[in-house]
């Protein structure tokens, strides 16, 4: 494949500016229709202070967006523009752009960065208000769960959404008790037979906590059960 010229990387750059020009216009709208009368009130906010509310506000819709199974038709162009790269780097072609962490799992689940379903540690605080002590924190007391791209850290934006306790996540993160974080992700965020097609987010965004955890509990003595299985599968295969 030969390089991409100078004039090509400019016409893609002019092009997505373009593209959030476009974007923030239909915000602006939007905030006029909502309330005309508050437009002069938030010409008054300092510049860094109003993008500061604006990112952080992107950041709990993108949490209710999780919650709730909103799907992002936009995005679905550059999720493959994504995925032809993964592919690349996963056959080590000298073309591939870097991407966090060193394993084909990152590589896979990056495109949640791009949807903003999972948020960097800065962005996250910002937008709940809160410390990267307090942070902490909250992952400690198991209200919360961090997730890994390489060494770097990042939080489920669903931690966001105000319409579910923290209480409640702690609940239904202690039954599924020592599971990987990722796995955790999947847990919440995948629709559940046994819960009427629902994902557990929807179910604890309606304070159906009971069914919630116990099918946490369900999934990980089953989830366990699957891993010793292969533990042991894998010991036969070497003793043999």
């Amino acid at each position: 494949m030969p390089p991409r010229s100078t004039r090509e990387t400019k016409n893609d750059t002019l092009l997505n500016e373009e593209w959030i020009q476009h974007i923030l216009r239909r915000a602006v709208v939007a905030a006029i229709l909502c309330d005309p009368k508050i437009i002069e009130t938030m010409l008054q906010i300092p510049d860094a202070a109003l993008g500061r509310l604006f990112k952080n506000h992107l950041c709990e819709a993108m949490g209710i967006a999780t919650v709730y199974g909103i799907d992002l038709p936009a995005l679905r162009e550059e999720e493959e523009n994504l995925r032809k790269r993964v592919e690349r780097a996963s056959k080590g072609t000298p073309e591939h752009e870097p991407l966090p962490g060193a394993n084909k799992a990152n590589a896979e689940r990056y495109p949640l960065v791009i949807q903003g379903k999972v948020l960097r540690t800065h962005d996250f605080c910002n937008a709940a208000g809160i410390t990267e002590k307090k942070l902490d924190r909250l992952v400690a007391s198991g209200r919360m769960f961090r997730l890994f791209f390489g060494a770097e850290s990042y939080y489920p934006a669903f931690f966001l959404a105000p319409m579910i306790f923290r209480d409640d996540f702690r609940k239904v993160i202690r039954s599924l008790g020592e599971i990987d974080s990722w796995t955790m992700f999947d847990f919440f965020t995948t629709p559940v037979k046994t819960l009427e097609g629902d994902t557990p987010l929807q179910r604890l965004s309606v304070e159906d906590v009971k069914s919630v955890v116990k099918e946490a509990a369900t999934f990980a003595q089953q989830y366990v059960q699957l891993f010793h299985r292969h533990e042991t599968s894998g010991s036969n295969v070497r003793r043999s």
